[in-house]
């Protein structure tokens, strides 16, 4: 009999672990879900333990009576170990007691199949039992979809404003409790206007999604890249102190000058003004920080763009109006 030895990561067809200390029950349910999908097997309870530990299963079928360690001690240790608590189990039993049934059930089983088996019965409990599994996996996958649709900016694929704002706030509660600092940084593209002017919205796009890659490919992992509106990026940095906020801003703003973006048979070049700001303080909000930096952007813009400038070294300058 076949074993697969993989787990259900990339598997393409359902893994059916039969436990059965009678092996010739393990060969008529086998040879009954056959085409349901690939089987494995144990003949007592640790080795089924340890089989639905290493292989993850998409279901279970569980002898009730067994020598040594029975099948609700099986289903109870399966339930307890957070590596097999999502595995369904099946029991099958010759009893006929309802009150043996009721503590299965109470125990996590999903179901009961009793002997002698109707292999017609079995196949149909046990394809419905994986098709619901199968919806349910599909949901998850969609869930998350829209979850990530929810928080990412539809153009660039960055993170929205909304996403942002929360990652953002919750770089603020963890610098209340490390005391780390974290930096902030707005930039936008120079001259984005006459872009879409002179060379179309579609160009305009083309631009602001190289933009987005640019920073993605030029950060940690930790960091996150926000679309706040139009051409305004902003990006957090968690864990940063002034000095390395402002060798990304600075980082940013030469890689980002450097591009050339193709546009049909053509390409285009851009540059970007940044502010930035470092949050040390935990008495300090996103809003007034996103604020600094946004002020040190509009100096960047006043003082000729494609530079980046930091809040701390204003010093009496004008502010946005």
């Amino acid at each position: 009999m076949d074993t697969p030895q993989s787990t259900d990561e990339g598997r393409q067809r359902p893994l059916i672990l039969i436990v059965d200390d009678v092996k010739a029950n393990i060969q008529v349910l086998a040879e009954i879900l056959r085409d349901l999908g690939e089987v494995a097997f144990a003949t007592d309870g640790p080795t089924a333990l340890a089989r639905a530990a290493e292989l993850r299963p998409n279901l279970i079928l569980l002898d009730v009576a067994m020598p040594g360690m029975d099948g609700h001690e099986v289903c109870r240790r399966l339930a307890a170990d957070e590596a097999t608590r999502h595995i369904p189990v099946i029991f099958v039993t010759a009893r006929s007691d309802d009150s043996d049934e009721e503590a299965g059930l109470a125990l996590g089983a999903i179901d009961f199949i009793r002997k002698p088996l109707s292999p017609t019965i079995v196949r149909a409990r046990v394809r419905n039992h994986l098709a619901f599994q199968q919806t349910a996996a599909d949901l998850r996958v969609a869930n998350a979809e829209l979850r990530r649709l929810a928080a990412t900016d539809p153009l660039t694929g960055v993170f929205n404003r909304r996403r942002f704002l929360e990652l953002a706030e919750t770089e603020m509660r963890r610098l209340g409790r490390n005391g780390r600092a974290f930096g902030l940084i707005m930039m936008d593209v120079d001259h984005f206007k006459s872009i879409n002017d002179t060379r179309g919205h579609a160009a305009g796009d083309h631009v602001l999604k190289a933009m987005a890659d640019t920073c993605v490919g030029h950060l940690r992992t930790v960091d996150a890249v926000g679309r706040l509106g139009g051409e305004e990026f902003a990006i957090l940095l968690p864990e940063t102190d002034l000095p390395g906020v402002r060798l990304t801003a600075e980082r940013l703003r030469e890689s980002l000058g450097g591009l050339e973006v193709p546009i049909n048979a053509d390409t285009i070049n851009f540059t970007i003004s940044a502010g930035y700001t470092a949050v040390s303080d935990a008495r300090d909000t996103v809003d007034d920080a996103l604020k600094r930096a946004d002020e040190a952007l509009y100096q960047a813009k006043k003082l000729g763009r494609n530079r980046a400038i930091c809040h701390a070294d204003l010093k009496g300058t004008k502010k946005r109006p």
